[in-house]
């Protein structure tokens, strides 16, 4: 299946990074993908008002902790697809 990008606006960007830093410095590490799940999922909630306690209890049946694995699966892809184009770049002499 392939991998579709979606991009943000530098602002969102960087408050997902942020987050994702806040979570470092108290313990939790959480990848990209998990942090932009999680503030699409509540911002959803939000725009459809859904009071907080009820977002908070659907949370752990939406947002799955496969994310994790999949952001880890995403990231070797990539890196294997990046040294294999390197490696047709370079054409033996």
């Amino acid at each position: 299946m392939p991998r579709r990008t979606v991009t943000f606006d530098p602002a969102i960007d960087q408050l997902v990074q942020i987050i994702r830093g806040l979570a470092l410095l108290i313990g939790l590490d959480y990848n990209y993908t998990e942090v932009a799940n999680g503030l699409a999922y509540y911002g959803v909630c939000y725009w459809l008002g859904i009071e907080k306690s009820k977002a908070v209890e659907m949370a752990p049946s939406v947002l799955t902790t496969n994310l994790k694995l999949a952001g880890i699966e995403d990231e070797l892809r990539d890196k294997i697809y990046e040294n294999l184009s390197k490696l047709a770049m370079k054409k033996p002499s």
